[in-house]
């Protein structure tokens, strides 16, 4: 139950987790530390979830996932940065996970869509056309 003794509409309950999750990374959120934040008890908040039919850390894996694509568009952070803002103890940890998310190393990722911007770019200000990328 949350602080006026209801219990959150299930449609509601996803994005209060990630945003639970989100705010306490670069920490390894836990489902007890979300579910104290959300006043509900641990057994509710897993059964609610489970009503989405996800489970908590399908929520953290996806929430990790979606910042790491934001912290890859920020160029200026090296990957090391962005594992430890992600809670990741190694680089390797984060990269590891990265590549079973989108099928690809992150430094590889990035370097495609920093050539994708470039591209969009050069095709809008006329100068190039896009066969000189293909």
């Amino acid at each position: 139950m949350n602080s006026d003794n209801t219990v959150p509409a299930s449609t509601d309950i996803l994005q209060k987790v990630q945003l639970q999750i989100l705010r306490q990374l670069p920490q390894q959120p836990s489902l007890a530390q979300v579910a104290a934040e959300l006043h509900l008890s641990n057994r509710t908040l897993q059964r609610l979830l489970q009503q989405q039919h996800t489970r908590f850390r399908q929520l953290l894996a996806s929430c990790r996932h979606q910042a790491a694509l934001h912290y890859l568009a920020q160029t200026e952070l090296s990957l090391q940065q962005i594992a430890s803002k992600l809670g990741f103890a190694e680089q390797s940890s984060f990269q590891k996970a990265f590549k079973s998310w989108q099928g690809c190393a992150p430094g590889s990722f990035r370097q495609h869509k920093q050539q994708g911007r470039t591209q969009r770019f050069i095709q809008a200000s006329g100068r190039v056309t896009g066969e000189l990328w293909n």
